[in-house]
């Protein structure tokens, strides 16, 4: 079988945006534009539980559309029998259909429908660090104990959902599953996670207003993150359509990590030397990983983390994590 071995592309690093601890820099690539591709709620893709018995780290993919759908590493499928989030990037072309590696973000839960809905929101970087390092049933652990710490941090969600914190930032007494927390847990409980949720509500409603001003510039293809004063993570997409289909569920992970972490901004020259230590990176095959029609990719370095997809010679998408970020530490 013939290996596949790509290069990053030059990135340029515009002027940051700071809210608090969460710094946002778009990113410019020289990497020629790829077409013709649904991403986000754009990708006609269903998601379904495996028919007759449902298993925690699979769900079954179509492409329903007639343009090749990529899907992203960290994309959540919420409902069917517990919320998941997808470990790594996949590509399907029309019609093609394929069981999925996923984790759950949603410990506490195990009945409902056999459907998930797509909503082009993702995991936080804490929750994506786990399903990246760690391999097996140790990444379903791993997440799990990561979600767990939202817990601790925001009040706990009755099921244990990373989904339900997420809703939360949104609205302070709506539960994960879209239901008022009387509805899924004891009154006791109720009462306790809503107001652990009310005290948060103010600045997490501020952030998130903030957050949706956030615009994606012309030509921009990628974004790198900043939490708590150090670059986090940086997504480069083949296209200025992909990014924009992303960006909002991208921060919108990114800002209930930042709520963790020291309300420091991070400095420009930070994210441009993490950037500058990419220059040449090679990308090369992840093997055993079933990217669909594309093929999955991944390289590590002193100080970063990568993982993309391949298709036709081009990346399609690539995830940088910064190795040196606490947000990156497996237990």
């Amino acid at each position: 079988m013939a290996v596949n071995l790509l290069m990053m592309p030059t990135l340029h690093v515009g002027q940051g945006t700071h809210l608090g601890g969460l710094s946002v820099f778009p990113i410019w690539t020289d990497a020629p534009i790829v077409s013709g591709l649904a991403t986000g709620r754009a990708a006609r893709v269903q998601v379904a539980e495996r028919e007759g018995s449902p298993v925690v780290g699979e769900l079954v993919l179509k492409n329903e559309g007639a343009k090749p759908a990529l899907l992203v590493a960290g994309e959540l499928f919420e409902g069917g029998w517990q919320h998941r989030a997808l470990n790594h990037d996949i590509l399907l072309v029309a019609g093609q259909q394929l069981v999925a590696s996923v984790s759950c973000v949603e410990h506490g839960r195990w009945h409902g429908a056999t459907a998930q809905v797509r909503r082009s929101r993702r995991a936080s970087m804490m929750v994506r660090s786990a399903q990246t390092i760690a391999n097996g049933d140790d990444r379903q652990d791993q997440v799990w104990e990561r979600v767990s710490r939202y817990d601790t941090a925001f009040g706990a969600s009755p099921t244990e959902s990373y989904v339900d914190h997420l809703n939360r930032r949104a609205d302070p007494f709506v539960g994960g599953d879209g239901e008022l927390h009387g509805d899924a847990a004891g009154a006791g409980e109720a009462q306790e996670a809503q107001e652990a949720q009310a005290a948060e509500a103010p600045e997490a409603a501020e952030l998130a207003a903030r957050i949706k001003n956030i615009r994606a510039l012309p030509g921009q293809q990628g974004v790198l993150v900043g939490l708590g004063g150090q670059p986090a993570f940086l997504e480069v997409f083949a296209s200025p359509t992909g990014l924009r289909r992303h960006l909002p569920g991208l921060l919108e992970a990114a800002a209930i990590d930042a709520a963790l972490l020291v309300s420091e901004p991070t400095p420009g020259r930070r994210a441009r030397r993490f950037v500058g230590l990419l220059a040449d990176a090679p990308i090369g095959d992840e093997l055993g990983v079933d990217a669909g029609a594309g093929h999955a990719m991944a390289s590590r370095s002193t100080y970063h983390e990568i993982r993309g997809l391949g298709w036709k010679d081009q990346l399609l998408h690539a995830t940088v994590f910064n190795r040196r970020h606490p947000m990156m530490e497996v237990a």
